[in-house]
């Protein structure tokens, strides 16, 4: 820990991302701050596409997911 490899894994995540024209990555965690500080911002569950909720759905801690949901705002061609 405290190697920055998880810094370097989210950005080269964003900067993937970026290059496809996705417009907004978001997560789900138990690590809010580690993302905050990659400039996520926490945002309600609903608000993330339905799609997630194919994956979600095989989980045993639905529909009470304990996670905590992210968001990060891509600008295009940055």
């Amino acid at each position: 820990q405290q190697q920055g490899i998880g810094d370097q894994l989210v950005e080269t995540c964003l900067k993937e991302a970026n290059e496809l024209g996705i417009s907004t990555v978001f997560c789900l965690t138990y690590k809010p701050a580690f993302f905050e500080k990659c400039g996520f911002s926490q945002v309600d569950k609903a608000e993330l596409p339905q799609k997630v909720w194919g994956e979600c759905y095989r989980c045993p801690k639905f529909p009470n997911c304990d996670e905590v949901a992210l968001i990060y705002h891509l600008e295009a061609g940055v």
